[in-house]
């Protein structure tokens, strides 16, 4: 058991040193829209905060999705919806100095194919190759860590279409390990664009008064992929309610009505 928390500690600290050693500034997910034919310019600002040089390597995954799985990166695979072919980097490794802020550019040439239309994607993983932290254990072992970024680059080609999503499930949780009640809410997006979606709970009680609202964060949720969101409403009294379930993509809302007894059931 004590050898066990020292590699967790060990590991901790290695991960600190190694998240702190190359910083993207600019985000994880890049959206870009544009027409069939047009050159997109994007770029990924990375900065070295250490006092080392530090290698990094620049690399095309595919990021693969499903309602099961969740999210895979791989370079095995590949999708219908993959922008890889599209993607040319300036270069595909560099060699940070010391307190270096540099600027990885790169182009999306999307094809001249005007039945093109839908989201696309591809994953640019961005690895930093020079161990950030070594440490030897008392077996003689020794651990290397290493950082790596998975970097969206998501494009949305031709004219939108209209918001298309589901709710596929919706159940109450009285044994959380988080909340008292927690709500998951499993919602599918059954069109070709990638969705940023909000969800809003608004609560009646049995005179018809609101007596809560809830939201969540916005997330991304992509084309024929389920995402599973959760709403803390333990401070709900015990009691029956009925409910507004509202989805936000694009302004465009996507709702039901449900009844929440709490402390006993769901229903739709």
């Amino acid at each position: 058991m004590k050898h066990l928390i020292a590699l967790l500690i060990i590991l901790s600290i290695a991960s600190k040193a190694a998240l702190a050693s190359v910083s993207i500034m600019n985000g994880l997910s890049h959206m870009y829209n544009g027409n069939s034919g047009d050159v997109i310019q994007g770029q990924v600002v990375l900065v070295n905060t250490s006092d080392q040089s530090q290698r990094v390597k620049f690399e095309l995954n595919e990021a693969l999705f499903s309602c099961t799985s969740g999210r895979v990166f791989t370079e095995k695979s590949t999708h219908v919806q993959s922008s890889s072919t599209w993607f040319e980097g300036e270069v595909m490794e560099k060699v940070l100095s010391p307190r270096e802020k540099y600027v990885y550019r790169f182009t999306i040439r999307i094809p001249e194919d005007p039945s093109l239309r839908g989201s696309y994607w591809t994953a640019l993983m961005v690895s930093v190759e020079k161990p950030i932290r070594e440490e030897i254990m008392n077996n003689g072992i020794g651990l290397n860590t290493k950082v790596r970024y998975a970097v969206g680059l998501l494009t949305n080609v031709n004219e939108f279409d209209e918001v298309t999503l589901d709710f596929e499930e919706v159940d109450l949780d009285t044994d959380s390990p988080k909340y008292k009640n927690e709500l998951g809410i499993k919602i599918r997006n059954n069109g070709i664009f990638i969705e940023g979606v909000a969800l809003v709970l608004e609560v009646y009680n049995d005179a018809g008064k609101r007596v809560a609202v809830f939201e969540t964060d916005r997330n991304m949720v992509f084309p024929g992929v389920c995402k599973t969101y959760s709403l803390d409403i333990s401070s709900l009294p015990a009691g029956k309610y009925e409910c507004l379930l509202l989805a936000d993509a694009r302004e465009e809302f996507t709702g039901t009505n449900l009844s929440l007894q709490l402390d006993s059931s769901i229903e739709l």
